[in-house]
C-alpha cells in the first residue's frame, strides 16, 4: 500500500482463543471448510518498534516490520475505529529492505506528527514469534482469511504464549465473518480472544495486567433509525461484556463490575426489543444473561462487602482482633467466588452467547416489523421510556409500605429506566435531561443502599454460621447494618416524591 494513499484502509479481524489439545480437531473441521486454493504455512517473525516511553502505543499506534523468510513487511496500525467484536482498524503496509522502520512511508498515516519525535529514537521493544498456517474460505458470500497462529510474545525475560485463530474479512458482508466465527465455536471450544499482539506485547514490556474498560454509550442523533440505534447499543454492550472479560479473569472487581454493568444493559435493551421481534429469541438470550450475570454477582456481592461494606463498618482491626477474623474469613469467600467466576468465564458459554447475539443483530431480518427499521429514534424512543417509567411508577406507589422483594423489584425497575434514558439522553435538551437523571440517581442511591444492606445481611450471616467464633463481631457489624438500612429507609420516601415530581425530559 502507497504511503501516499491518504484514505484509511480498515482491517477487519476476529481472534479466537484455542486450547492445546484442540489444535487436532480444529484442522479438521478446517479441512471439511469450502476453501478456495492452497493452505499456506509460513514463520512470521515480528519486531515492534517504539521509543523508550512508548509514544506510539500510547498514541493508539503500533509499528512492526514483519519477517517471513526473506520478505519484509512494515506496517503501521492504529486502534479500534469502532467499538465492535471484531476490530476495526486502520492498517499501513510497505514492503522494505532492512529491519529498520522507515520513517520516510509514514508521511501520510496517522504516526505522521511523531516522525520528528520517532527519529533516532525507535528500537525494538517486543516480538511475535508464531507459526502460521493461513487458509482462503468461501463462507455466506464472503471471503475470509482464516490463520491459525501458534508461538509466543516475548518482551525481555517475559513471554506470553499464542493459539488464535484469526479470521480476517478479504470481501462480503461482516456477518459471514461471525457466522464462520460461531459455526466453528460450536465445533471446538474456543474463546474470543480481545488482545492484539501488540497489546500483549505492551502488557509485558510494562508489566501491567489487563486493566477494566468502562461500558461507553454510544452517541445517537434524531436521524438514528430505531434498528440503527438498538443494533449500535447491543455491539457496544457486547464489546464491554468481553473485553472486561480479562480484568475480571484476574480478579480485579472493577472488572467484574463492568461486566455485571454489560450484562444489565445488553438486557434493557433486549427489553425494549419486546414487540419489535420474536419473543423466543428475545426470551433465550435473556435466560443466558441472568444466568451469567448471576455468576458475576456473587463475585461482586462479595467484593462489595469486603472492599467497601466492612471498610465503612470497622476502623482497620488489630491483628488479633475478632474483626481481623472476619475479615480473613470473607476474604477467603471472595477468594473462593472469583475462582467459581473463573471457572465459569473458562468455559465457551460467554463466547457463544456473544456470537450468537452478533450474529442475530447483524441480520437484517432480526426485526419482524418493517417500521423498526426505518422508524427514526425521535418517534419511537418516548413510547419505549414511557413503558419503562410506568412501571417504575406502578411499583414505586405507596412507597413506605412496600416489602423488600417490592422495592427489590422497584430497583430494578428503575435501573433499566436510567439506562434507557441514558441510551436517548443526547436527543433531548441537556438542561432537562440532567434534571430527571439527578433525581433518578438519587432515587436509585437510597434503593441500592437498601439493596447492599440486604446482601450484606446474608453474607454476615453464612459467615457466623460457619464460625460460630465470629459472632461478637458478626452482631457488632449487623447492628451497624441495620442503622445504615433504616437511615436508608427513612430517606426513601423524600427521593421518590423527587422523582415522581420530575416531568419526564422526553415529554
Amino acid at each position: 500500500m502507497s504511503g501516499k494513499n491518504t484514505t484509511l484502509p480498515l482491517e477487519i479481524e476476529l481472534k479466537l482463543l484455542f486450547p492445546p489439545e484442540a489444535r487436532p480437531q480444529l484442522d479438521r473441521y478446517i479441512a471439511s471448510l469450502d476453501t478456495l486454493g492452497q493452505s499456506e504455512k509460513r514463520h512470521l517473525v515480528t519486531t515492534y518498534y517504539d521509543t523508550p516511553d512508548l509514544a506510539l502505543s500510547h498514541a493508539g499506534l503500533a509499528l512492526r516490520i514483519r519477517r517471513s523468510g526473506h520478505e519484509r513487511i512494515q506496517t503501521l496500525k492504529t486502534s479500534e475505529q469502532e467499538k465492535r467484536l471484531a476490530s476495526h482498524r486502520g492498517e499501513w503496509e510497505w514492503p522494505v529492505k532492512s529491519d529498520q522502520p522507515d520513517l520516510t512511508l509514514l508521511a501520510d498515516t496517522p504516526a505522521a506528527a511523531l516522525t520528528e519525535a520517532l527519529d533516532g529514537n525507535l528500537a525494538p521493544v517486543w516480538v511475535s514469534d508464531v507459526y502460521r498456517t493461513s487458509h482462503t474460505i468461501q463462507h455466506d458470500d464472503a471471503v475470509v482469511e482464516l490463520a491459525v497462529d501458534e508461538g509466543a510474545v516475548r518482551a525481555g525475560n517475559a513471554q506470553d504464549t499464542i493459539r488464535e485463530v484469526e479470521l480476517e474479512l478479504k470481501a462480503g458482508p461482516v456477518t459471514a465473518l461471525y457466522g464462520l466465527a460461531l459455526a466453528l465455536q460450536n465445533e471446538i471450544p474456543l474463546r474470543i480472544g480481545t488482545l492484539t499482539k501488540a497489546e500483549r506485547g505492551h502488557h509485558l514490556q510494562t508489566g501491567t495486567p489487563r486493566s477494566f474498560e468502562k461500558v461507553d454509550i454510544p452517541k445517537l442523533t434524531r436521524k438514528t433509525t430505531l434498528a440503527e440505534g438498538l443494533k449500535t447499543l447491543l455491539s457496544a454492550g457486547l464489546n464491554a461484556l468481553i473485553r472486561n472479560q480479562p480484568a475480571a479473569e484476574a480478579e480485579d472487581a472493577e472488572g467484574i463490575h463492568q461486566m455485571r454493568v454489560a450484562i444489565r444493559q445488553l438486557r434493557t435493551i433486549l427489553h425494549l426489543l419486546n414487540g419489535y421481534t420474536d419473543r423466543h429469541t428475545l426470551d433465550l438470550f435473556q435466560s443466558e444473561l441472568r444466568r451469567i450475570g448471576r455468576e458475576l454477582g456473587e463475585a461482586r456481592d462479595w467484593d462489595v462487602f469486603c472492599l467497601e461494606t466492612l471498610r465503612k463498618a470497622f476502623e482497620t482491626p488489630d491483628e488479633n482482633d475478632p474483626i481481623r477474623m472476619l475479615h480473613d474469613d470473607a476474604a477467603e469467600k471472595r477468594t473462593n467466588a472469583h475462582r467459581q467466576l473463573r471457572l465459569e468465564l473458562e468455559k465457551t458459554a460467554l463466547t457463544t452467547l456473544v456470537l450468537s447475539l452478533t450474529v442475530w443483530i447483524e441480520n437484517p431480518a432480526f426485526a419482524k416489523d418493517e417500521a423498526l427499521l426505518t422508524s427514526p429514534l425521535s418517534d419511537i424512543a418516548p413510547i419505549l421510556l414511557d413503558r419503562l417509567a410506568h412501571k417504575v411508577m406502578r411499583r414505586g406507589r405507596h412507597i413506605r409500605e412496600l416489602s423488600a422483594k417490592e422495592r427489590h423489584d422497584l430497583r430494578k425497575s428503575l435501573k433499566k429506566l436510567r439506562y434507557g434514558a441514558s441510551y436517548f439522553a443526547k436527543l433531548y435538551p441537556t438542561h432537562a435531561v440532567k434534571t430527571y437523571m439527578k433525581h433518578c440517581k438519587k432515587l436509585q442511591l437510597q434503593l441500592g443502599e437498601i439493596n447492599d444492606a440486604a446482601v450484606a445481611a446474608t453474607l454476615i450471616g453464612s459467615l457466623s454460621e460457619a464460625h460460630l467464633n465470629l459472632a461478637p463481631a458478626a452482631s457488632a457489624f449487623s447492628n451497624w447494618n441495620d442503622e445504615r438500612l433504616q437511615q436508608a429507609l427513612h430517606s426513601l420516601p423524600a427521593a421518590w416524591k423527587g422523582f415522581r415530581n420530575t416531568k419526564p425530559f422526553w415529554h
